[in-house]
């Protein structure tokens, strides 16, 4: 089988077999970038193995995520949480992910990217099982997103023209995580000279079962670039001897910076290395700009039960650091401005969240960034 780029073959890889050839390794996904060996001695062969099925087996949805039991179910797949499993389901889809143009071709297949790209494809009608878990009338297809979709909250694609949007909710009695992460997307809207960010609005979806109140934001990845996951990029640096912060920092200063400030400012629990990364060319294989952040339900939520989670440990670098030190240590590199003017507005349309609003204030100020 052939690991491919859009249209380019990349790696060949005969599992049973145990055949790893590296094909293009400037093209490479960032995790097995020098991290396949050439030799042919029993346990570097053994090795390049292990990484290439840990690689597909991660572009699996997890058993972990909320109704993915049901999503596995309606497409008849056995519900085994090995790698052995997952990799066998990845290679079922063809690997295909909405985040990246990589995929799986057999030896001999007459198959092209065009056949398989899921964001320019019909997709399979699965958004009830993976917004509700119950099980709607589907045509049961290979390649389906829901199945590469990572994250533990219910979510869902759908196509809006030519356009992908994710929906996502929470089980909460009042929908806290949703409300938050539309709330935490309003107040980003109040700065200048931070990274991208991706823009969560609200809507109700009507199901079966009710009305189901939902966040809705665009898919950021197009045919050009492809996301990677911070994670990747950390372990290839780490291999080759460079520090992930310092690189980040000489090559996106002040909008790097700002990601660890923002998060404390919206005290944002969840930026593990999944949750944010950069966007590679897929002609180069070169990183060309950080990827806009996502995924903020986890966001404020701890402001809305009224605790204390700046002291939470932040899981942006896998470090002892807590949400506070980090947002300390990068605040002198950032060059924010912030339009008290918009944070009104958000404040006046968001009137009954004032105390969280307040407390995110009380962080504005001890940062600088309001002068008091």
């Amino acid at each position: 089988m052939y690991l491919m780029l859009q249209d380019m073959k990349i790696l060949y890889f005969d599992l049973e077999d145990f055949v790893v050839e590296v094909i293009r390794d400037d093209l490479l996904p960032f995790c097995l970038r020098s991290n396949i060996r050439k030799s042919s001695d029993m346990k570097d062969i053994l090795h390049n193995v292990q990484i290439v099925k840990s690689y597909l087996s991660n572009r699996v949805l997890s058993l972990s995520r909320d109704n993915s039991k049901q999503i596995y179910a309606a497409f008849q797949i056995p519900q085994i949480d090995s790698i052995d499993n997952r990799v066998n389901i990845c290679i079922k889809c063809k690997g295909v992910s909405i985040q990246d143009s990589y995929w799986i071709k057999d030896d001999n297949e007459t198959v092209y990217w065009q056949n398989v790209n899921i964001r320019q494809n019909k997709l399979s009608d699965i958004i009830d099982v993976s917004l509700n878990g119950f099980d709607p009338t589907i045509t049961t297809m290979q390649i389906c997103p829901e199945l590469t979709t990572k994250g533990l909250f219910r979510k869902g694609w759908i196509r809006v023209g030519s356009e992908l949007y994710m929906l996502k909710s929470d089980r909460t009695n009042n929908y806290v995580n949703t409300k938050m992460e539309i709330l935490a997307s309003e107040i980003f809207g109040c700065f200048d000279n931070i990274v991208d960010n991706v823009i969560y609005v609200g809507d109700v979806k009507e199901t079966v079962d009710g009305r189901e109140f939902v966040s809705v934001c665009k898919n950021f990845v197009g045919e050009k670039y492809s996301f990677v996951e911070a994670w990747e990029v950390m372990d290839y640096l780490k291999r080759n001897g460079t520090d992930f912060r310092t690189y980040c920092l000489e090559r996106w200063g002040h909008i790097f910076a700002s990601i660890p400030v923002l998060d404390y400012i919206v005290v944002n629990t969840d930026r593990h290395t999944q949750n944010y990364g950069f966007l590679m060319d897929n002609n180069t294989g070169k990183l060309e700009s950080l990827a806009p952040v996502f995924d903020y339900n986890c966001a404020l939520v701890a402001d809305f039960f009224s605790r204390q989670a700046e002291d939470t440990l932040s899981q942006m670098f896998n470090t002892s650091e807590t949400l506070r030190e980090l947002a300390h240590e990068f605040m002198p590199h950032t060059d924010i401005i912030f339009n008290e003017k918009k944070f009104r507005d958000v404040f006046k349309n968001n009137g009954r969240y004032g105390r969280i609003l307040d407390k995110v204030y009380l962080r504005l100020k001890e940062l600088g960034i309001v002068k008091v």
